[in-house]
């Protein structure tokens, strides 16, 4: 009850925080799995968007310019 009472009655808000749903991943046709390198990836959209989506993407970026897999793109 003292929850109801003192909740804030804005809506939550449905603005996205850069990550994406699981439909987009599915529509993508990609997946974040791990361990993968430059030399297993076939596109510059394939590299950008482990980039953007997955925890481990960082490491496809080795100079930190916001490009992964720079040879491919």
């Amino acid at each position: 009850m003292w929850r109801l009472a003192h909740a804030d009655n804005q809506p939550l808000s449905n603005q996205p925080l850069g990550l994406i749903n699981r439909h987009q991943v599915a529509q993508s046709g990609y997946s974040c799995e791990p361990r993968r390198t430059c030399s297993q990836i076939s596109s510059c959209d394939e590299a950008s968007w482990y980039l953007a989506n997955c925890s481990w993407g960082r490491k496809l970026d080795r100079d930190k310019d916001g490009i992964a897999c720079e040879s491919q793109c």
